[in-house]
């Protein structure tokens, strides 16, 4: 059946590589023959400022706006992103969250309370019951490059059953994205992401 449209975001914060994981999504899409619309929006990138960006693809979209409600997976590089952004959610929409909280300084200096995993999977859990926690941060590591985040949470989107791109061409536009002295560290982090994908949505059944 024919893919009309597809809803993708993809939220964080400056220096997760979220503008980065669009462009190589974007370009896997153009790959496997669809129409592609981005948007983006973001504060102080540089600094640990919110970072969001959509992506729509399919054979039949216009504009690259997406309806509130209306994403069918979001990924969050940054858990409370999540949450920020959580009005692009319907009752049908997956979330894959990094665990990562990264706590900006003025929360710090307000003295003010920030939601930890659990609150964030309860208040996300009244919209969908399709939020998935995956520990990005670690996995990046353990492959020697946090830059490395937002591939393994690519991979983590790839081994969705609901994700309609194909794995290689993924696998491709990583290689065309990513400079040739970190491809093998990013090949091991999307390979382990895919795992961790795979195995989130057997255990969902």
């Amino acid at each position: 059946m024919e893919l009309k449209s597809f809803n993708l975001l993809v939220v964080g914060v400056g220096g997760q590589g979220v503008i980065r994981a669009i462009q190589i999504l974007a370009w896997a899409a153009l790959s496997d023959r669809f129409k592609v619309r981005t948007s983006e929006t973001h504060g102080m990138a540089q600094r640990g400022g919110s970072v969001s960006s959509f992506l729509r693809f399919g054979k039949e979209i216009e504009g690259p706006l997406v309806p509130r409600g209306h994403c069918e997976i979001i990924l969050a590089l940054e858990a409370s992103e999540a949450v920020r952004n959580f009005n692009y959610a319907g009752p049908n929409t997956i979330f894959f969250i990094n665990n990562r909280i990264i706590v900006p300084p003025s929360i710090h200096l307000m003295n003010m309370e920030y939601p930890d995993d659990a609150k964030i999977h309860e208040f996300l859990h009244q919209i969908t019951p399709y939020v998935y926690f995956v520990n990005g941060h670690e996995e990046a590591l353990k492959v020697g490059d946090l830059r490395s985040l937002n591939v393994y949470m690519l991979g983590v989107l790839s081994g969705s059953e609901k994700f309609p791109l194909k794995q290689e061409s993924l696998k491709n536009s990583i290689m065309r994205f990513v400079p040739k002295k970190a491809q093998n560290i990013n090949k091991i982090a999307f390979q382990n992401g895919f795992n961790k994908g795979k195995l989130i949505m057997r255990e969902k059944k």
